[in-house]
């Protein structure tokens, strides 16, 4: 069990890199985010009950914010998706703007399909992603109180 307690400790710590980086540098992060849109998400631990901060790709379609639990292809959705199907009130903050809240909507099948093939169009890496793995990669949509 050492190797993913490392893995996991390897994760919060390039989390944690690139939080700073995306915070300095008024939403703007290297590396594979390099041209990117990243926002950072705060949700809180499904289990721990602990605000959780994750950098996520995120994509503007028709007006609406969308985040994908694509985990690079792995067979597991990412921590954030469990935390905020369990907690769907969550913060984002994007660019410089200050985080403000929202409430995680995850998209049914057919609404998921249909904006995903436009994920996969804007960004192939994430048809690559769905063909790694037979979950089905969810998507959430990010919807800001009015």
């Amino acid at each position: 069990m050492a190797g993913m307690a490392d893995q996991m400790a390897d994760e919060r710590d390039f989390n944690q890199r690139n939080i700073d980086e995306f915070r300095a540098n008024g939403g703007k992060v290297g590396g594979q985010f390099e041209g990117f849109p990243l926002l950072l998400l705060t949700s809180t631990g499904a289990k721990s009950g602990q605000p959780r901060v994750n950098p996520v790709a995120y994509f503007d379609i028709d007006d609406r914010i969308y985040i994908v639990g694509s985990s690079a292809g792995r067979d597991r959705d990412p921590a954030w998706a469990f935390n905020i199907r369990a907690h769907p009130e969550a913060s984002v903050e994007i660019g410089t703007a200050p985080a403000k809240p929202v409430t995680a909507r995850e998209l049914p099948r057919e609404e998921r399909d249909r904006v995903y093939a436009v994920v996969a169009e804007r960004a192939p890496g994430f048809a690559d992603y769905e063909s790694r793995t037979d979950r089905v990669i969810p998507v959430f949509e990010l919807v800001t109180a009015t």
